[in-house]
């Protein structure tokens, strides 16, 4: 969850992915940035060289490091992505390296801007961005966060991610059984 504002509604978001995930394909962790608490970067080396000494960095690189794929769920602020979520991702740069990523977005253009900027800076610290899933207000989305997806839409397009999501980390482990 990348929104750190009061009264957000972002964890309601993430719930509703997390019930979408399969239990046979997925062991979920909800990385919350409004609980991790990153202060803004603070390391004296660059993340390029990886020499964390920070425990606050340390604790976010193993997180992200352990997790074979991420899903960003992030609402659109000012047509972009909030400042927490950058924040996280310049924390670290080797931990990118190839991680599949998609991205939910929501809000009232279904966060297409926010998706849109997250993965160019996602593919620039060399992610792998598989695609992602907007939600608007107030189509499939109410105003206090309850997903509304009568038609089923919005679900079937996030399990086609993570099912898309899944067969890279398939394909990465394959290549690390190979070496």
């Amino acid at each position: 969850m990348s929104s750190t504002r009061p009264n957000r509604i972002g964890h309601k978001v993430t719930q509703w992915v997390s019930e979408q995930a399969s239990r046979e394909q997925w062991e979920v962790r909800i990385l919350d940035l409004g609980e991790i608490n990153l202060p803004f970067f603070d390391e004296e080396d660059m993340p390029k060289n990886g020499n964390y000494a920070k425990p606050h960095t340390q604790a976010w690189a193993s997180a992200i490091f352990e997790s074979d794929a991420v899903l960003v769920v992030t609402p659109q602020y000012n047509r972009s992505y909030p400042a927490p979520i950058k924040n996280a991702i310049d924390y670290l740069f080797a931990e990118w390296d190839s991680k599949p990523i998609g991205l939910v977005g929501y809000g009232w253009s279904g966060a297409s801007d926010a998706c849109a900027d997250l993965a160019k800076v996602l593919t620039h610290v060399k992610a792998d961005v598989v695609g992602g899933l907007g939600l608007s207000f107030p189509e499939q989305l109410t105003i206090d966060g309850s997903v509304v997806d009568a038609e089923g839409a919005a679900s079937t397009e996030l399990r086609d991610l993570l099912d898309t999501l899944h067969s890279k980390v398939l394909d990465l482990d394959g290549v690390a059984a190979q070496s």
